[in-house]
């Protein structure tokens, strides 16, 4: 099977080329494949399947349970949100674990993504990723201060059920006691250690990518404001090209002119998109009944208590791609690189995430507006609009 008539996204361009893919792997990228049986994208875009890195839930639903959610029916809630991420582009994703979850919490979640994941339709949960409870109370706002403990290597053995070997990302305050050997540690069990949620100093984030940290957890959020006479966690991780960082691209969570800057500093290739969804995200415009909220109300692009607190984002994968055009400013090339081609790269994942021969045949094809019109997930047609 091939993919022709199709604007392909591949090294930050758009190009004029055929893709051809056996048994749900990339086998040929050309200019004229021979094949009779194909894909006609009918001159649309096509980009390598979509992976979300940072993603607690959507649709209500969420991938792990907290003191904010049930999870007595985590299972389905689980399937749901991998079920329904392909109509957004998704065919990839960590679900990801926050700082409101404790211990006992963060055990069962990992337990039931692993069982889950072996027969899982839709996007696939390849991996795991635990944003804290390595965090600084002082910056956690929505995640509880209660939860969050210094890093040792005992208490993360604990919350992953003693196996890293699908722990892509862990977050990290680099200002916590025994911070810096947590780092040494954990990066030599080939884990990401992850800047989040903290007050260090630009220095101290210096010493943390010294010691092998490479990512920085959505950029902005959940740092100590930058001042121009503060050498904070903002300016340290702008200024290391060791850091990759995570960017939400909304117009919501980060201004755009935050988010240029970002760009113009690290580098497009060390800049990758997220979602930051959470069971709040993905929902019609309304209001909607939550077991711990109450009352909670979504318009456009926000969603609120009753109070007026903002509780989290609205937009799925394809919207923050749109935003990132209407709002942001950027172009095609760049958001193409930041969603579709960037998350791979900037975390040396190799076997999807790219175009490339030898790796997964997930492709998303979009419109110029980011409409998604078709998924394809392992060689195989999952949502065709």
């Amino acid at each position: 099977m091939k993919i022709t008539n199709a604007k392909v996204f591949l090294d930050g361009k758009f190009q004029n080329l055929e893709v051809q893919y056996q048994d749900g792997i990339i086998t040929k990228v050309d200019t004229k494949i021979q094949d009779d049986h194909f894909i006609d994208a009918n001159g649309m875009y096509l980009y390598a399947g979509m992976i979300d890195t940072h993603i607690h839930g959507g649709y209500t639903y969420s991938f792990y349970e907290s003191e904010n959610v049930d999870f007595s029916n985590g299972e389905e809630q689980v399937r749901e949100i991998c079920r329904r991420l392909p109509y957004s582009g998704v065919t990839s994703c960590l679900p990801t674990f926050d700082g409101s979850t404790p211990l006992e919490s963060l055990i069962k979640s990992t337990r039931l993504i692993r069982k889950v994941r072996k027969d899982i339709v839709g996007a696939d949960p390849f991996q795991i990723h635990y944003e804290g409870p390595y965090m600084n109370p002082k910056q956690t706002a929505s995640n509880m201060p209660k939860y969050q403990v210094n890093p040792s290597k005992e208490h993360t053995m604990a919350m992953t059920d003693g196996d890293l070997s699908d722990v892509m990302l862990i977050c990290i305050a680099p200002e916590l006691p025994g911070a810096i050997e947590w780092i040494d540690w954990v990066t030599k069990q080939g884990v990401k250690a992850e800047i989040c949620y903290t007050q260090a100093t630009s220095d101290q984030v210096r010493d943390a990518a010294d010691h092998g940290l490479t990512q920085a957890s959505h950029l902005y959020n959940g740092y100590q404001p930058m001042h121009h006479r503060i050498n904070g966690p903002g300016i340290g991780t702008l200024l290391d090209d060791r850091i990759n960082a995570q960017l939400t691209c909304d117009g919501m969570h980060v201004g755009a002119d935050w988010i240029r800057l970002a760009i113009r500093v690290k580098g497009l290739d060390h800049i990758y998109g997220i979602t930051d969804m959470t069971s709040f995200s993905g929902l019609p415009e309304g209001k909607h009944k939550n077991p711990f909220f109450g009352e909670i109300n979504v318009k456009g692009n926000t969603v609120t208590d009753n109070n007026g607190m903002l509780l989290g984002g609205n937009m799925v994968w394809n919207e923050i791609m749109r935003a990132a055009k209407e709002k942001i400013g950027l172009s095609m090339e760049e958001i193409g690189s930041i969603y579709s081609e960037n998350p791979a790269k900037c975390l040396g994942i190799t076997d999807r995430g790219k175009i490339e021969v030898g790796r997964r045949a997930d492709f998303t094809i979009m419109d110029q507006d980011y409409h998604v019109l078709q998924t394809i997930i392992k060689g195989n047609t999952y949502y065709k609009a």
